[in-house]
């Protein structure tokens, strides 16, 4: 009885492994092929291509963030030496 359960689980364990390697290999999807208007297009090309300077960079620039990642960056060195020397100590 076991050897015929084996058998059974081999068959279709051989036809899984199969249908996967065709599904990877040899069966081809179809091409989905988006179609993007002319003016996105042109907008899109002109973006990649070159740089476009803004008018007011005041708006965008977030004084608050500037700062603050400095801080962040700065509490951050002082935990990486702290543990640097707590290390040390263990490692002794």
């Amino acid at each position: 009885m076991k050897r015929r359960i084996r058998k059974v689980v081999n068959f279709f364990a051989f036809n899984l492994l199969f249908f996967a390697l065709y599904l990877n290999f040899i069966h081809k999807d179809k091409p989905s092929v988006a179609v993007i208007p002319a003016a996105v297009q042109t907008a899109n090309t002109a973006s990649l291509n070159s740089t476009i300077l803004v008018t007011n960079p005041e708006k965008y620039l977030d004084p608050k963030n500037t700062t603050s990642t400095t801080s962040v960056q700065q509490s951050n060195s002082v935990n990486k030496a702290e543990q640097n020397a707590a290390l040390k100590l263990s490692i002794n």
